[in-house]
């Protein structure tokens, strides 16, 4: 009977391919964490909003390049008016015109750049005009220098600088997320692997009460106990059954958390997981993770880029809290005739050179705007400052919590082995008292209750420590894809 019972134990609870459990068989698939973890990076929903923000990101950068596009602007106009002379032989009425185009550009030292093509065009029915109609056409090329507000590269560059930053940081984040994501699928995972070994284990103790409810039953029908003995078998029987179909229930909704991650279509499909979680001790250098995490990590890295972002554009507000000198001037060369053609001619070959240079300077009295902005700006960067100094505390204290709990997980794996190991040699002992007529059914089913829950505690042991490797590998910023290391 003894030898019975542990080939019973064997098959049942050490093999380690599918349970004869039939949940949706006609429609199973075997899903490994490899495929799983690609599945979720492809598809999750939150790591597809976290592109976006790169997206987002890349078109701010876009945007601040924009500043220094070369524009192209054109203008006509026309205008006539009826007038009342004011001296004898003055303009009754007089007919005016505008048409030329502009080309221009500002450069990252600040300096600005345009090249105009000029027209003219006046008519009037005054007396004394020496060109009626008269036209005039010219090119002019114009220049513009901030020397106080906005002077130099490094400020005139600072919105894409700042732009720059923060796409990369974005970038980290997706890593990041990819890692928090990594994390989850597998905790996921490994709680659906542990749903179905609940299954076997519950199985197995249904089975076992069955077992001893057939014994008991002929042990009563031989005489050798009495009637009453019957019912607490029964009564065990139906309590592991009602554990079964919890077990049931624990695998649907282990699936549907696991499926939501890996944004999955299949919900009507039953996942199998085919991976065994890693059981084998680690040797753990807490200097060396806590280097890691606080070197590789993406959320740190991003941390650190939005804080140089927030330092740019803390030097730019305050740039802007300056007077605005700027040296502008311009040249050119224009022509006049009372044809269009003719002054075009004149503009080449006999020109008049207008030109033109001066200082414009400007200053807010008060200066709120930008002061404001500057206060705020000091602000963001200090909080930027401030969060990724929080980030690194955050970092120091989940590895050393991390280490600790890979440390118990291990020590708690062979602990629960020998547990199991132990309540299995108890159970068998009382199985064979019972045999023999020295047991009760209450000592058996104690014994199995005993017994089942050391099964799936060792089992629970196992997935605790696959979780703390998860954990371990998403402190430290690593996506992969496998329990072993």
């Amino acid at each position: 009977m003894l030898q019975k019972f542990y080939i019973l134990t064997v098959l049942l609870v050490f093999t380690t391919g599918s349970t004869t459990f039939a949940f949706n068989a006609d429609n199973s698939e075997q899903i490994s964490l490899r495929n799983a973890v690609e599945q979720a990076l492809a598809n999750n929903l939150n790591l597809v909003l976290q592109r976006e923000d790169v997206k987002i990101a890349e078109g701010a950068t876009l945007s601040a390049e924009g500043k220094f596009d070369l524009t192209f602007d054109a203008n006509t106009s026309a205008k006539s008016d009826e007038l009342t002379p004011v001296y004898p032989g003055g303009a009754e009425h007089e007919d005016t015109g505008l048409w030329g185009a502009k080309v221009s550009k500002l450069f990252s030292t600040g300096t600005a750049v345009s090249l105009g093509w000029n027209n003219s065009y006046y008519e009037s029915d005054a007396l004394g005009l020496l060109m009626n109609p008269s036209y005039r056409t010219g090119v002019t090329l114009g220049l513009s220098q901030s020397l106080l507000k906005g002077f130099g590269q490094e400020v005139q560059t600072a919105q894409i600088r700042a732009s720059q930053k923060q796409q990369e940081a974005a970038s980290f984040q997706v890593n990041s997320q990819a890692a928090n994501l990594t994390a989850q699928v597998k905790r996921a995972y490994w709680r659906l692997f542990f749903a179905w070994q609940d299954i076997k284990v519950q199985e197995l103790s249904l089975t076992l009460a069955k077992k001893l409810l057939e014994e008991t039953d002929a042990k009563i029908s031989a005489g050798k106990m009495a009637p009453v003995e019957i019912y607490q078998p029964q009564s065990e029987v139906a309590r592991r059954e009602e554990q079964l179909i919890s077990a049931e229930r624990a695998i649907g909704a282990a699936e549907d958390e696991l499926k939501l991650l890996l944004n999955s279509d299949k919900w009507f499909t039953t996942f199998k997981p085919t991976d065994q979680p890693a059981t084998e001790p680690i040797r753990l250098e807490l200097p060396t993770i806590l280097e890691n995490a606080l070197k590789n990590r993406p959320d740190v890295k991003a941390a650190d880029l939005y804080t140089q972002a927030a330092e740019i554009e803390r030097k730019s507000a305050k740039d802007n809290t300056r007077p605005d000198l700027a040296l502008q001037g311009s040249v050119g060369i224009t022509g006049t005739d009372d044809k269009y053609g003719d002054s075009v001619d004149n503009g080449f070959s006999s020109p008049d050179t207008p030109w033109q240079i001066g200082l414009t300077f400007s200053m807010p009295l008060a200066n709120s705007v930008a002061k404001g902005y500057y206060q705020q700006a000091s602000a963001r960067f200090n909080r930027a400052k401030t969060s990724a100094e929080l980030l690194r505390q955050q970092i120091r204290q989940t590895v050393r919590t991390t280490i600790r709990d890979v440390e118990l997980a291990i020590k708690a794996l062979e602990a629960t082995r020998k547990t199991s190991l132990a309540t299995r040699k108890r159970l068998e002992a009382e199985q064979a008292k019972f045999d023999s007529g020295r047991s009760t059914t209450l000592d058996v089913l104690i014994a199995q209750a005993a017994y089942s829950q050391a099964l799936s505690k060792e089992n629970f042991t196992n997935i605790t420590y696959a979780n703390t490797l998860a954990e371990l590998d998403r402190i430290q910023g690593l996506v992969t894809f496998s329990s072993s290391r």
